[in-house]
């Protein structure tokens, strides 16, 4: 069965080869690997352009994360998906190991480098939360995520998608994590995770997701509704743990 691996690009040319290159390294050869380059102003197309086996995608105007997923996602072959960031690298062993969980288990989504072991329900986790890893360490079953193909919400997600499509996933399919660390997560000064006060950023975009999950995903309404709950433990126990 075939990963996609979809590679957002956006002004990372420092990094994109090695990128790509820890891709191509995977154990699991059953894969094919489509770049997506946002509009870079560096020069990133000009590598990709000489980059041999890769799909190149090149957006004329700068569009966002989402939209540059999206694009991805509608030229893409496999069974499983896996968007990597292009500043990120991934082991050898990343494809087998989440391919694996998602073949032997019931669930939509798998996502590494997270802190348990677990499988998480609608049930156990009503809308998933902060459990997940960024976005280079998730695959999902492409067919729990395909339902964004029309989303025209783009702007929302210029960056940082990652909980939002881990969360849409989730609610359809159920997911999982896996502490195994399969993906070498580069530190820079333009990591998503260094804004200020990101802890209230993750609570307005949580609020968001469920807004937005609820047009994609209607007949769900109950239990986006029902998981209100857990972004106020999140709060209470931010404050006051």
């Amino acid at each position: 069965m075939t990963v996609s691996f979809i590679v957002t690009s956006y002004n990372y040319a420092q990094y994109i080869t090695e990128t790509i290159e820890s891709i191509k390294n995977q154990t699991y050869r059953d894969f094919e690997i489509i770049v997506v380059d946002d509009c870079s102003e560096d020069n990133s197309v000009k590598i990709l352009e000489q980059t041999e086996g890769i799909k190149l995608i090149k957006h004329s105007e700068n569009k966002g994360q989402l939209s540059a997923i999206i694009s991805g996602l509608k030229e893409a072959n496999g069974e499983f998906i896996s968007i990597i960031d292009s500043d990120d690298t991934i082991k050898p062993e990343y494809s087998q190991t989440l391919v694996d969980k998602l073949q032997k288990n019931n669930i939509a989504l798998v996502t590494c480098n997270c802190k348990d072991n677990k499988i998480l329900t609608t049930e156990n986790s009503p809308f998933g939360g902060w459990w997940w890893a960024p976005m280079s360490c998730g695959m999902f079953k492409k067919s729990f995520i395909n339902c964004v193909l029309e989303y025209k919400n783009t702007d929302l997600w210029k960056i940082c998608p990652d909980k939002f499509l881990f969360n849409i996933a989730h609610l359809q399919g159920n997911s999982m994590t896996i502490s195994d660390e399969l993906v070498y997560k580069r530190e820079h000064e333009n990591n998503a995770g260094k804004i200020k006060n990101r802890f209230w950023i993750n609570i307005e975009n949580n609020l968001v997701i469920r807004q937005e999950a609820i047009k994609i995903l209607p007949d769900k309404k109950s239990v986006i509704l029902k998981s209100y709950i857990h972004i106020f433990n999140q709060i209470y126990e931010k404050l006051f743990s």
